[in-house]
């Protein structure tokens, strides 16, 4: 089974203390100058990695027309922005086609526990069970916690559930480069929906998309006042970041961009493409302390 459907279950505990992560809302606009900016500003990028499953996807969507896939959820936002597939951009859509049940399989382990139950070698596992062990080992760091540390899932076909060793529940541990680890494996059934994916060319070059972005939601910032500008200008040389709610300049320009339609919105955030001082940029806004 693909590690695409491999789920983290039980993570080590990190605390990360982030500067700015409390601002209530921000804006940074970036100057698009050309067609090739504003096109990319407004695309979303094929995932790098060719054996992507998501890019495999993708493109076989935009190759076939439609492409289905089985999931628990769609894998893939068909409700952002277009895609860029070999300077061609693509609108996707997704419907679900049909449903079945799969069975989830999770596996905990302990790196430095001990246990007296038995034990199973790792070559004596299913190629299904060595799929899900190998997203656990070799561990990835030394960092340890009492009990079991971490844990994944992986989606198993009724082939694979009747040949898993993981599941016989005749093992606490595996044996793995010379070490025994404490293993926990469960089960539980899932809906899998076959999802259809299905894509619509919307431009088939850089100039047209820009053109059709710029026809459609390019809109004049003026009339500021000497606060609202100070946000604004801040927001084209960095990024202007709101420490609370009781920012007025920054609602008062939030509320500017909300007159006019956002190329993507949500209820957290969104882009636009305005034009200010002659310039024209690509606005990104978050408002969710708003």
């Amino acid at each position: 089974m693909s590690p695409k459907h491999l789920r983290v279950l039980v993570a080590l505990v990190l605390v990360v203390l982030l500067a700015g992560c409390s601002a209530a809302g921000s804006i940074e606009m970036t100057a698009v100058g050309d067609d090739d900016d504003l096109a990319t500003e407004a695309s979303r990028p094929l995932p790098s990695d060719p054996d992507d499953e998501d890019r495999v996807l993708i493109r076989n969507a935009v190759e076939n027309g439609a492409a289905t896939t089985n999931d628990t959820r769609p894998p893939v936002d068909a409700d952002g922005k277009p895609f860029a597939v070999d300077d061609r951009y693509y609108d996707l859509s997704v419907d679900s086609v049909d449903q079945h049940t799969e069975v989830t399989v999770s596996l905990e382990i302990d790196y430095n526990g001990t246990t007296d139950g038995s034990a199973v070698a790792y070559e004596d596992l299913s190629s299904a069970d060595r799929s899900l062990v190998d997203q656990l080992l070799p561990s990835e760091t030394d960092h340890r916690n009492d009990g079991y540390d971490m844990g994944v899932t992986q989606r198993y076909d009724d082939s694979e559930v009747e040949s898993s060793v993981l599941l016989s529940g005749e093992y606490e541990a595996l044996e793995y480069g010379g070490e025994q680890y404490p293993i926990r494996a469960d089960s539980r059934d899932v809906t899998v929906t076959t999802y259809r994916y299905t894509a619509q060319e919307v431009a088939s070059s850089s100039g047209e998309y820009a053109d059709s972005i710029r026809d459609r939601y390019l809109f004049t910032l003026s009339g500021l006042s000497d606060a609202e500008r100070d946000v604004v200008q801040e927001a084209t040389s960095d990024r202007y970041y709101a420490e609370s709610s009781n920012d007025d300049a920054f609602e008062s320009v939030l509320n500017r961009f909300f007159e006019h339609d956002a190329v993507v919105r949500n209820e957290y955030r969104g882009e636009w493409i305005v034009r200010y001082e002659g310039e024209i940029y690509w606005a990104e806004l978050d408002y969710e302390g708003f």
